[in-house]
């Protein structure tokens, strides 16, 4: 059987979101999850989320990254974060037990494979939560990584860095659906895109699937109903271009 592996990041207590990415993961025929990291933060239902990814790693069909939203729970980032992120935050204390809490406490900055790294910001200096979004800092990103393959989130756009036959890390815009070569001959970044919390226009969720038998990587859209979240986020209290960002996608 073809190992396939669903690549999510962001999920920012998105439910329905996350329902919608697996319902199309198991369709995909997706083998084992991967959770890039902020699996809380933003949205309306982080208990929810967390019990749900708790049960897959228990149960060994899933592994889990520490994202800078899930350590603003048991560590300060109130500096580092807006108004709106830190009203989430605070929210979200309130309603995780100790231990969902205890859950994202556990949460290790990164994971190595054989040839592949998954962490949430940057495999370099992931503590600092460095965003990944030209070819400097994917080039970073590698070089420490020292990986074939690295996996990230963080930054809520789907993109995809290769590197040039001079060693430069060049970027490249997916098209959901389309499968992408991805040879090991090359060093390769992908950022999966946000899950709970897109923010390039169209608020269909992100997630994407890595086949590393056949070196192809494939990035997804799932429509879903963000109506519901964005209403369940108002309901909640929470600020209101919280909601407004889940049905813009901006």
């Amino acid at each position: 059987m073809t190992e396939r592996i669903g690549l999510f990041a962001d999920l920012h207590s998105n439910l329905e979101a996350f329902d919608a990415c697996m319902e199309q993961a198991k369709e995909l025929g997706v083998t084992r999850m991967v959770f890039l990291g902020d699996l809380v933060g933003y949205n309306a239902d982080p208990g929810a989320v967390i019990d749900r990814i708790g049960e897959m790693v228990a149960n060994k069909k899933a592994i889990a990254v520490l994202g800078n939203h899930d350590q603003a729970v048991f560590e300060d980032h109130s500096k580092q974060m807006n108004a709106s992120a830190n009203a989430a935050i605070e929210w979200t204390k309130s309603q995780l037990n100790a231990t969902q809490v205890q859950f994202l406490k556990d949460l290790p900055l990164m994971i190595q494979e054989e040839n592949i790294c998954f962490v949430h910001a940057s495999a370099h200096n992931p503590a600092d939560w460095n965003y990944i979004t030209d070819s400097m800092s994917a080039w970073r990103c590698v070089q420490s990584s020292g990986k074939t393959y690295t996996f990230v989130g963080h930054a809520h756009e789907q993109a995809l860095f290769y590197q040039s036959a001079v060693g430069k890390l060049i970027r490249f815009a997916p098209h959901p659906g389309d499968e992408v070569p991805v040879m090991h001959h090359r060093q390769w970044v992908g950022v999966v895109g946000s899950l709970g919390q897109p923010r390039d226009g169209n608020p269909e969720a992100c997630f994407a699937v890595f086949e590393p038998e056949l070196e192809v990587l494939t990035f997804h859209r799932t429509a879903y109903d963000q109506f519901t979240a964005a209403d369940k986020v108002r309901r909640a209290g929470l600020p209101e271009d919280l909601a407004n960002r889940l049905i813009t996608g901006k």
